[in-house]
């Protein structure tokens, strides 16, 4: 549902962008449609929306510039790098998005520890997940992880959770598609 939101609202201010006189907007306008870029994990978008913008608008922004940041990590799969530069005193107009972002990356990289591993340390979660101790406790407890007691780090061991059954397709249906790519190659 928030995601169906922000797209509207990157609809939105797109359009503002594309009807402004001479192709500039506001500051505000822009910082908004970054944050929207960002929290769809639509990198590219936020990297040509970057280049648009004046070079006179970006000098000195701090915010724009921390948006940058922000979106620099991402581009760099930088876990530690993303939660430094997203824990800033963003503007009105921007940290709910922002406030967003962050939850939504925290809760993207849990669901994925969760699949591609069988166990590690606390230390090494608290970094990939930007949590405390106390934090990384409720988290682990709601999603009923094994924590090994002892001294820090503990170990965690991450439970797999039930996957959806993978769609079966019947072996004619396969060969049906193997034949008709295969027939697209020889033309």
């Amino acid at each position: 549902m928030l995601s169906e939101k922000i797209r509207q609202l990157t609809l939105l201010l797109e359009k503002h962008e594309l009807e402004a006189p001479g192709g500039i907007v506001s500051i505000q306008l822009y910082s908004e449609l970054f944050a929207a870029y960002l929290y769809q994990n639509d990198l590219a978008s936020a990297r040509f929306l970057w280049k648009r913008i004046p070079q006179n608008m970006k000098t000195g922004n701090v915010e724009l510039e921390q948006m940058y940041k922000v979106y620099v990590a991402l581009w760099n799969n930088n876990t530690a790098g993303f939660y430094k530069a997203i824990n800033h005193d963003w503007s009105k107009h921007v940290s709910e998005l922002m406030f967003e972002l962050k939850e939504k990356f925290q809760q993207e990289t849990i669901a994925l520890i969760g699949r591609a591993y069988s166990s590690l340390f606390e230390n090494v979660f608290a970094e990939m997940t930007n949590q405390t101790p106390d934090m990384i406790e409720d988290t682990c407890k709601s999603l009923k992880w094994e924590i090994v007691p002892g001294p820090y780090p503990r170990l965690i061991m991450p439970k797999r959770t039930v996957e959806d059954k993978p769609i079966m397709v019947s072996s004619e249906a396969q060969l049906h598609r193997l034949t008709d790519f295969v027939s697209f190659l020889e033309n």
